[in-house]
C-alpha cells in the first residue's frame, strides 16, 4: 500500500500559508518532494518544497523578502487593531496567560527568526519593556518579572538573546552595575 500523501493546503508555517500543491520534484538520488504554492503574510507568493517547511531546526517560514519582514509588514496583525484578532480579552491577565495570549495572536515563537538580528531561530516570546503601564508577576516561577497584557509589546527571541536582554533590562531598571546585579541575582 502506498503511503498517504500529505495535504498541506491551508497550513501555516511561520509567515507562509500554503495555498495549493505546485508540483512534485524527483531528485537524481530517487527521493521525491512535493512543492507548494504559498502566500507570505507580506503578500508575496512563493513556491516552497514541503520538506523544507516541515523540517526541524531551520525550516523555511518566510518568502525570503528581508525588507518586508524587518519592517513588520509580514506580521499577520500588521495594520489591524488588536481587538480584531479575537484574542484580546482585556488587561486583567496573569503573567502566564499574557504569554499564552502572545502565542495565540502571533503563533509559536519558534515560527519566527530572532528579532535581535542574530539569525537564529526564536525560542521564546520576550517582553520588550515598552508598555507604559507594565504588570509585575506574582507567580512563584516568575515573581517580580515585568510583563504586558498587550501582545504588541513582545518579540520573538532565541534563548541566549532573551536571557541577555532580561539582564540588560534588570540592570537598566535597577541602576546597578552588571556585576552587582549578578551577585544580587545569585544570592536571591
Amino acid at each position: 500500500m502506498a503511503p498517504r500523501k500529505l495535504d498541506l493546503t491551508g497550513h501555516r508555517y511561520g509567515a507562509l500559508v500554503v495555498i495549493a500543491e505546485s508540483h512534485t520534484h524527483k531528485s537524481p538520488g530517487g527521493s521525491t518532494a512535493t512543492h507548494w504554492h504559498c502566500e507570505c503574510d507580506c503578500g508575496r507568493k512563493v513556491t516552497v518544497p514541503g520538506p523544507s517547511m516541515r523540517r526541524k531546526g531551520n525550516p523555511t517560514v518566510t518568502c525570503g523578502d528581508k525588507t518586508a519582514h524587518r519592517s513588520g509588514k509580514a506580521h499577520p496583525m500588521f495594520g489591524k487593531l488588536r481587538e480584531q484578532s479575537g484574542n484580546w480579552k482585556g488587561a486583567a491577565i496573569a503573567y502566564t496567560s499574557a504569554h499564552q495570549r502572545v502565542k495565540a495572536e502571533h503563533g509559536p515563537a519558534s515560527d519566527w527568526r530572532c528579532a535581535c538580528g542574530c539569525g537564529r531561530q526564536a525560542d521564546e516570546w520576550a517582553y520588550l519593556g515598552t508598555d507604559s503601564e507594565p504588570k509585575v508577576s506574582t507567580h512563584a516561577d516568575s515573581e517580580g518579572a515585568l510583563y504586558s497584557p498587550n501582545p504588541e509589546h513582545y518579540a520573538p527571541l532565541a534563548k541566549p538573546c532573551h536571557r541577555g536582554f532580561d539582564v540588560w533590562q534588570a540592570q537598566r531598571r535597577s541602576g546597578l552595575t552588571l556585576s552587582a546585579l549578578i551577585v544580587e541575582m545569585m544570592t536571591a
